[in-house]
């Protein structure tokens, strides 16, 4: 009973163990039927580059009629890394690509949980742990479309969040989530950049209320905004009559 009490008690284990029926239809033979199964493709070309001593692999031998073609400088490289290195591992092509699906559902489901632990209780976050990972946009993403890319960066969206959360915090703040933060923004860049096109700027304003949110800083940030209306209006005033 005792066991079962400190189970319950670890919400993140929680929200990864109720994550994984969200991938259950991943464990079929071969590929599970998204349009996009380009990616395997892509990965072998990878591995392709990998092997001819590309680090990192940026120019694929076999694309555009065998003359080779550019395709890292212009594709998310980051899914394919994570790809790779499961091949490296011993996974074919296709159980490396459904690998790189798998691992990002419980993880993008844990990231959450820790970010809204920040605000709420156990069971409302891991409630919008499983919410993040159910919702459908997530299901059309990973079995219709077979986005590999944006699967990735859900997994990122979260610890950039909560690192913007903890280095704006006064009571806790620790410059660990600088590299957090750091390392998912990089990762988000890497595994999807749309996203990362859509989302940065939404970053920048949280950081921007968090920071002014902090009593210290909105005394000297008011001081600055009254001197500067003390400044400029008189100035302001002025401009008919010098105009006129």
């Amino acid at each position: 009973m005792e066991n079962i009490k400190n189970f319950l008690s670890k919400g993140w284990l929680l929200s990864l163990l109720f994550s994984l029926p969200a991938a259950w239809a991943l464990f079929v033979p071969g590929f599970f039927g998204a349009s996009d199964d380009m990616h395997i493709a892509w990965l072998y070309e990878m591995d392709r580059a990998v092997k001819m001593g590309q680090i990192p692999p940026r120019f694929v031998p076999d694309l555009s009629f065998g003359f080779g073609y550019p395709l890292f400088n212009f594709v998310f490289p980051l899914p394919f890394y994570i790809g790779e290195a499961f091949h490296l591992l011993g996974l074919g092509f296709v159980d490396s690509i459904k690998a790189v699906f798998f691992v990002s559902i419980p993880v993008s489901a844990i990231c959450m949980y820790l970010f809204l632990r920040e605000f709420t209780s156990k069971w409302l976050s891991l409630a919008g742990a499983l919410l993040y990972v159910y919702t459908p946009y997530r299901a059309t993403d990973l079995y219709v479309r077979g986005a590999i890319g944006e699967i990735v960066s859900f997994a990122t969206l979260p610890v950039i969040a909560l690192s913007i959360i903890k280095l704006t915090d006064e009571k806790e703040y620790s410059l660990r989530w600088v590299g957090f933060g750091a390392v998912a923004l990089s990762s988000l860049v890497l595994s999807h950049n749309i996203t990362a096109f859509m989302v940065i700027p939404f970053i920048f304003l949280l950081g921007f209320l968090r920071f002014f949110q902090i009593t210290r800083k909105i005394k000297i940030f008011g001081r600055l905004i009254a001197k500067k209306l003390a400044d400029g209006w008189p100035e302001i005033l002025k401009k008919r009559a010098i105009f006129c």
